[in-house]
């Protein structure tokens, strides 16, 4: 085995090793993840990141094996070119990352801090009875209430035709090239698994990107094209 072949698979062994701690490290609350060893800044790896990467390093050994047996001493250190590049030109600071881990956890000294869950639907239907019944006091006629003259809903159907022309009007002009990103943001992240509710908040977490209120509009305009280039890639 080459100098090269070594050190490529050292270093997969080292991810892989590192995935699965990060696998046992999801039964941890907050407090005590901080408390396993000094993370560099980022947000806490999911289980679908933690699969995801998984299954990409047993493919990546995979091939690397296969390369070593047949002899292609130029595979690992095309693969070592390749990292050395990613990290001088082509990567982009995220908070998504899954920081290298070394230390196992301590379930034991687990605290009680727990990461906020979301309402259920019993917590959320005093708010919602709530905001309808305010909603029908405010569309009740109060009874000294006087019907419109012809000319105020003459008045009142000539600025709803404004606000829907309004609506139809294209908004803030975005970039083609930031368009393009946001459309393969989208299709890369519906490839792996994301939901599509999901999409718009990730790629505003990118580097570059526009707000998430355009990219919504993006997403939007291109759901087709997106969705296409995701089952592209998965297929």
């Amino acid at each position: 085995m080459s100098a090269a072949y070594k050190r490529i698979e050292d270093l997969l062994d080292r991810w892989l090793a590192s995935v699965e701690l990060h696998s046992r490290y999801l039964e941890l609350d907050d407090a005590s993840y901080a408390r396993v060893q000094k993370w560099p800044e980022h947000q806490r790896p999911t289980r679908w990141v933690l699969d995801l990467a998984r299954t990409r390093l047993l493919d990546l050994k995979q091939q690397v094996a296969s390369r070593r047996d047949q002899g292609d001493e130029r595979f690992a250190e095309s693969l070592e070119l390749m990292s050395l590049l990613t990290n001088l030109l082509g990567a982009e600071h995220i908070d998504r990352f899954i920081p290298l881990a070394t230390k196992q956890p301590d379930t034991a000294a687990s605290g009680t801090v727990r990461r906020p869950r979301l309402k259920t639907a019993e917590q959320r239907a005093p708010a919602k009875a709530t905001a309808a019944a305010r909603s029908g006091r405010a569309l009740s006629p109060s009874p000294a209430a006087k019907p419109q003259a012809p000319a105020a809903q003459s008045g009142s159907s000539a600025k709803g035709v404004a606000r829907r022309a309004a609506a139809a009007a294209p908004q803030s002009a975005i970039p083609d090239a930031a368009t393009a990103h946001v459309i393969a943001d989208a299709a890369r992240f519906l490839s792996w698994g994301r939901e599509w509710p999901a999409i718009a908040g990730l790629i505003a977490r990118l580097a570059d990107r526009p707000s998430e209120a355009e990219i919504w509009k993006i997403l939007r305009a291109h759901r087709e094209t997106i969705e296409q280039r995701a089952r592209s890639a998965r297929d």
